[in-house]
């Protein structure tokens, strides 16, 4: 999982000759890993869209969503392109959901852009340096935060052909993307953050929040 751009329970159970629900019990705890090894809050300057992962649905527009998935990204800029980002599933663009996201994974001193979604009106009282812009043209004017959709997305549709727990899929990816410049050394960090997390059971890691 820190190496192959493949699916690894098929991988492993392929090569292993194991279940394939085996492999994919384990390959869930390895993300609940992933998912705990934050490397701080976002700070500087930070820059929040919202997306949707799936197909095009009839009828459904904009954050609306049935069947699709909702989540929240984060990037922090640094030296013209993205430093670290974070990415949580959110039920609903409502302020709450994104509130949830800021506390979780953003400093209260970032100086923080935001289109004019008004979900993120009421946020202001927490975080003063947030300011709300209106998006250009195809998002003109966050075109790195929308690399950074764009990034996840094909990871997405590259990778997986359908995703159950959402928030694990995407705690995967922002852990390679946070940590590629460990190379060799990030196998050895996810295996100390499964020996020194708490046990978590298959029943556990079914109906844990997904934000």
């Amino acid at each position: 999982m820190t190496t192959n751009k493949k699916d690894a329970s098929t991988e492993l159970s392929r090569k292993l000759d194991l279940p394939q629900k085996t492999c994919w019990r384990f390959q869930q705890k390895v993300r609940h890993a992933m998912g705990s090894g934050a490397i701080g809050l976002l700070e500087g300057s930070v820059e929040v869209d919202e997306t949707v992962a799936g197909g095009k649905e009839t009828g459904v527009r904009g954050r609306k969503n049935e069947k699709k998935q909702l989540s929240v990204m984060g990037i922090a800029r640094k030296k013209g392109g993205i430093g670290r980002m974070y990415v949580k599933h959110i039920k609903n663009g409502g302020s709450k959901e994104l509130r949830k996201f800021f506390t979780k994974c953003i400093a209260v001193s970032a100086c923080i852009r935001t289109d004019q979604w008004r979900g993120y009106v009421p946020l202001k009282k927490y975080y003063a340096g947030l300011y709300q812009e209106k998006s250009g043209y195809q998002g003109s004017n966050f075109r790195l935060l929308h690399r950074g959709i764009m990034m996840l997305k094909s990871y997405l549709r590259g990778v997986y052909h359908s995703v159950v727990r959402f928030q694990g899929y995407l705690d995967e990816y922002v852990y390679r993307y946070n940590n590629r410049f460990l190379c060799v050394h990030m196998l050895e960090d996810l295996l100390g953050k499964m020996m020194l997390g708490n046990p978590i059971t298959y029943k556990q890691l079914l109906y844990e929040p997904s934000a």
